[in-house]
């Protein structure tokens, strides 16, 4: 087996068989071929450090052992789909004969000369004791086959989760690092670079690499720089947006400034920091009327911490305005926060029994001070001096931070985050004062004149913000700004309810060093019987796992990795030097109420591959036992929705808490069940071990779970100590990959879109749409105005160059543009986009400024229709021939748009951790001959082809299949010393083995179609496959037909905008010349998502 960096010279790569004429290998026979082709993936698997367990499954398979449980239910019902077509045609094996007669029922018209041979060699490869004399072929040589790596690999956990990619990478790094300090210095990436590229290095290869390695620029590579680097993955951003929030809120294009503010308020009114339980609880005086009385001291003693400023932050955000309209309402306001009121407001105040000489003159925080005090006397007690500083840490931290945001942060704090929410939170206050303490509007006159007075200071503030909210970069800043405040003041409540409490120890010890704990003593054997049916193969998440325990157990009954958070490292530590640990047991030290961010800041400690798993879900189960117990109701609500979104479809949490009726001192005994929630409570687990618990009712528990979207599964009430009771819960997650508010574009299953006969024999009707007239005149006016002003296309959101009301007519017939794509045919080409009156607007115009111009244009329209993705290749992307030929073996990572080749049927996007919802081409010049460009529609391909091929077959376009890897960015080859890195041999097989989805993916009138034929036949090349016969069979009709279904053939021409549902429609290209002494053919792609602007106008309507 050869080393980890071993000398690619003696590799079998096609790249070092092409730089030397190849030398003819000694005839082997076909177990000799079998045994070298499957050890690379073995090999790789084994010097990763995991279980080649892969390889053992399949010498089984060689030996005819092949078990449905080491095989896919895809290839399970192939195989039984075979056995009764082979009873069909009166066979027990596939022969010549009866393969023959399938090519003829499907009407396969291809040459099939040495077809039949061909798969008889892929059972050959697949076992290398199938004698292929016999001309037949078993059942059970087809469940060889699809045991072989090309079938099995691509459905392997360890491959397909990226768990046999970082693995490697990091033995990769291991091995470099020769003196075991965990860096890898300058000598040490030489020798790497020596024996990875195969040949000495020069001091530029060298400088280059260290510098691309060296992302921190300290001077030595570490792990988490080096795995990164290699990786390459495509990694979605994470939305700064609550899931409550769809990202369209944010773009001018979509949403007017009025919308946006409404849509921020609903936010804010419907939030925990503006409803939380202590403020229903202080309202009703649920806690009994003193200690309610003494908690609202408490809480407004806190209170009055940060809320001094008030009056400072008006002064700083008039001095930030230049409006005077809007300095004038807010210098109203401040008047009033110093107690300076018209007569109508005093005459008010005297009806509700509140004397005029009490409030005139007097500023509003002296009566809060006044308030306060107040309570002091009635109470006989004073909490100013003894309040922590961890119950206002946060709160002050989110003024702080959004204050260096300036007039947008001063706007978020004043407004969202103080006058808009005050009159409902005081109501609540006010409520509690008057129950618990009998507060007259005299005393309480402090709140009775801020319910009233802040609904016309917000109604003053609110013109303000609408002023200030034109841009994207604006609307962020604020929508940042009022969310980090909601949750410093739901913080605030629960911190508030802690103070209250009479526990004085944590409720976890996170610097614990006795390694026993609730979840090591009970319930282990609970939560194993709910995983039963779930566990083998699974990859599992045990959030708060303590020393490891329950991961290790689920390991041993069948899962194939557990990764456990727990916020105590020493617990942490304890389970990651356990003697039984397990190569795919990870660790790392997280708080469980930021576990998403955790579990993605430590990709690299735990091999979780960055990138779809994300996006889509990584874990089939997760397990907590006795966590939420440890946590507030709102850490337990973020831990469960993050625990939500990491699960995969279908996926299942099993939790297990102390039952909250028969806690001690808050269950129903104690009367106390609503009031006490969030409050700790001690619990005596066994004579030796102690532990405080939140309290919470059993709705908290059941709402947390319905609002993330969990579908209560199971729910059992247990015994598991002599003393104690417990509940235990079983969550699952839908199978459906179903749209959701702020859906992307890997969560989200378009919606099938097939065309009829009519609009396939009439599509000039069918797709193409004219622009209207008001519609171009705003693009041209817009574009000329950016292109003079200087503002290029990638500034043009930053910038919010332009007012909302700039596009009302570009806007709705976007909105019918996007239906078409997403709802109707998926297919639009727009026509009557005159570019040369760019030209015509200014006489003095070059070549250069129309293109500008053009591009300029183009992209306002994309952006309105949908988000233009610029994270892979730009927001724009040039279609020019780079006079690369894409189709020839020796160029690597070249692109189709940068070249003159045929494009066969297509999808765009090869990689499996990104995809575009549609894609759009400006034709700024044609070709002269010809790039015809060629559309079909895949979705009506899939219904016609899952008609004509048997399923085994079909099966072939449904399984995972590997794609090869196309970096990031330009796309015309290996140009630099990084990418031929990350695109070493060993490494490819390994990204590539990751890369691998199905053609078709399908649910319930949903779709998704990804496909270029090409990509798949590189790929297999690459990690020195053959490529399955039954595969080539399957894409051969599929080809026919997507071509029988073509519709469009034509030429784009100057100013026509092409644009496809990249899910439902194929799209193609001939091969074209550019003419000398002409214009270059030149086409603009963008990519777009559209999937979450349509479920924003949805909401709307």
């Amino acid at each position: 087996m050869p080393p980890i960096l071993y000398d690619k010279t003696t590799d079998r790569a096609a790249s070092a068989a092409q730089e030397q004429e190849p030398k003819p290998e000694p005839a082997q026979p076909p177990a000799a071929k079998t045994l070298r082709r499957r050890s690379e993936f073995a090999g790789l698997l084994a010097q990763s450090g995991l279980r080649a367990s892969l390889y053992l499954e399949r010498k089984n398979s060689i030996n005819g052992n092949v078990s449905k449980s080491n095989m896919s239910e895809g290839a399970i019902a192939a195989i039984d789909d075979l056995t009764l077509q082979l009873k069909f045609w009166g066979k027990s094996s596939l022969d010549e004969e009866a393969f023959n007669l399938l090519l003829d029922d499907i009407g396969y018209s291809r040459d099939r000369d040495g077809l039949f041979d061909d798969l008889l060699e892929d059972i050959g490869y697949a076992n290398p004791f199938f004698d292929v004399t016999s001309r037949t072929i078993s059942v059970d040589n087809m469940r060889q086959m699809y045991a072989s790596e090309p079938y099995r690999i691509p459905e392997q956990a360890v491959f397909n989760n990226g768990e046999a990619l970082m693995s490697f990478v990091e033995a990769l790094f291991r091995t470099a690092d020769v003196t075991g300090d965990n860096v890898l210095d300058y000598d040490e990436v030489k020798q790497m670079l020596r024996k990875l590229l195969g040949s000495e290095p020069t001091q530029e290869v060298i400088d280059e690499a260290f510098k691309a390695l060296d992302v921190d620029g300290d001077g030595q590579v570490n792990v988490e720089e080096f795995k990164s680097f290699m990786l390459k993955a495509n990694v979605n951003d994470v939305s700064d947006l609550s899931s409550d929030f769809n990202e369209a809120i944010l773009s001018p294009s979509h949403s007017s400034d009025l919308k946006f503010v409404t849509e921020l308020e609903k936010y804010c009114k419907a939030h925990r920091g503006v409803n939380h339980h202590l403020l229903q609880n202080l309202a009703t005086a649920a806690f009994g009327k003193k200690e309610t009385a003494d908690l609202l001291l408490r809480f407004l003693s806190a209170y009055s911490k940060f809320n001094s400023n008030f009056i400072s932050n008006i002064n700083a955000l008039l001095e930030m305005l230049d409006d005077l309209y809007h300095i004038e309402v807010l210098s109203e306001n401040l008047e009033e926060e110093m107690g300076h009121y018209d007569e109508e407001t005093l005459v008010e105040g005297e009806k509700m029994g509140i004397k005029r000489e009490s409030i005139e003159g007097i500023p509003h925080r002296q009566l809060f001070i006044e308030l306060v005090e107040l309570l002091e006397t009635k109470l006989a007690r004073s909490y100013l001096k003894f309040i922590p500083d961890y119950i206002c840490e946060k709160l002050t931290h989110a003024i702080e931070e959004s204050m260096k945001h300036g007039k947008l942060g001063l706007l978020a704090i004043l407004y969202f985050g103080s006058e808009m929410i005050v009159p409902q939170i005081y109501s609540y206050i006010l409520d509690g004062l008057r129950l618990s303490m009998g507060l007259t509007n005299e005393e309480a006159k402090f709140f009775i004149l801020h319910i009233d007075m802040d609904k016309d200071h917000a109604d003053s503030l609110r013109e303000i913000i609408i002023a200030n909210c034109r841009t994207k970069a604006e609307r962020l800043v604020l929508v940042k700004c009022t969310r980090l405040l909601l949750e410093a003041r739901v913080s605030f409540y629960d911190s508030v309810l802690k103070y209250g409490s009479e526990m004085s120890e944590p409720v976890f010890d996170v610097h614990a060093t006795d390694q026993r704990c609730f979840s090591d003593i009970a319930s282990r054997s609970n939560i194993l019987h709910m995983c039963r049916d779930h566990i083998k193969g699974a990859t599992v998440l045990d959030v708060g796992c303590g020393t490891g325990h329950l991961s290790r157990e689920l390991l041993n009954r069948g899962a194939t990795k557990t990764v456990g958070v727990d916020i105590s490292s020493d617990m942490i530590e304890a389970a990651i030097v356990h003697p039984g640990k397990n190569r795919t047991e990870y660790y790392v030290v997280g708080d469980a109420a930021q576990l998403k961010l955790e579990l993605l800041n430590t990709t690299n400690q735990t091999n979780l591959m960055p990138g779809a798993g994300f996006d889509m879900g990584v874990f089939d189960i997760t397990v907590a036992s006795f966590l939420f117990n440890c946590m507030s109701i709102t850490e337990m609500n973020q831990c469960v929705g993050d625990i939500h979104s990491l699960l995969k479809p279908g996926g299942h949490f099993i939790f297990i808490v102390p039952h909250p009726a028969f806690i001690s001192g808050c269950g129903i005994e104690s009367r106390k069940y609503f009031a006490d929630r969030d409050r700790l409570s001690e619990q005596q687990i066994n004579d030796e071990l102690k532990t405080n618990t939140y309290c919470k009712t059993l709705q908290d528990y059941t709402d947390a779970a319905i609002t993330s979207g969990f579908e209560i599964v199971q729910l059992e009430e247990v015994r598991t100590t002599p003393t104690a009771t417990s509940l235990i819960v079983k969550l699952r997650k839908s199978g459906e990959i179903a749209s959701r508010n702020n859906a992307n574009a890997l969560n989200m299953l378009p919606k099938k879109l097939t065309w009829s006969k009519a609009a396939m024999k009439h599509p000039h009707n069918a797709f193409i749409v004219n622009i209207p007239v008001e519609v171009k005149e705003e693009l041209y006016e817009a574009a000329m105005s950016a292109y003079e002003d200087g503002v290029s296309v990638d500034e043009l959101d930053a910038a919010g160059y332009f007012p909302v009301d700039s596009f009302s007519a570009l806007r709705s017939f976007s909105v019918s543009v996007r239906n078409s794509l997403l709802h109707e045919t998926g297919l639009v080409l727009l026509k009557g986009l005159d570019l040369d009156t760019f030209s015509a607007m200014d006489e003095l115009a070059d070549p250069d400024q129309v293109v500008a111009c053009s591009k300029l244009a183009y992209y306002i329209i994309c952006s309105h229709i949908g988000t233009v993705d610029g994270s892979v290749r730009g927001k724009l992307f040039d279609v020019k021939n780079n006079h690369i030929n894409a189709m020839d073996g020796k160029n690597d990572n070249v692109l189709f748009s940068v070249s003159d080749c045929e494009a066969s049927w297509h999808t765009d996007g090869a990689s499996k951790d990104k995809v575009y919802d549609c894609v759009g081409l400006l034709c700024i010049n044609p070709s002269r001959v010809g790039g015809k460009s060629k559309i079909t529609n895949s979705c009506n391909a899939f219904d016609q082809v899952e008609n004509i091929l048997p399923q085994f077959i079909m099966h072939e376009l449904t399984r995972p299949i590997p794609r090869d890897i196309l970096e990031n960015g330009k796309g015309r080859g290996n140009d630099n010393i990084g990418t031929q890195l990350s695109r070493a041999d060993s490494i490819m097989h390994l990204r590539i083995s990751y890369n691998s989805y199905p053609v078709y993916v399908t649910q319930k009138g949903r779709m998704r179609f990804r496909y270029m034929r090409h990509w798949i036949e590189t790929a297999h090349q690459k990690v020195h496959w053959r490529l399955p016969t039954m595969l080539r069979i399957a894409m051969d009709v599929l080809d026919d037909t997507l071509t029988e279904g073509c519709c469009f053939h034509e030429r784009l021409e100057r100013g026509d905008i092409l644009i496809c549902n990249n899910s439902c429609v194929a799209h193609g290209r001939d091969a074209f010349q550019d003419v000398p002494g002409q214009p270059s053919r030149h086409l603009v792609r963008a990519w777009m998502q559209c999937h979450g602007v349509d479920l924003y106008e949805a909401s709307k309507r």
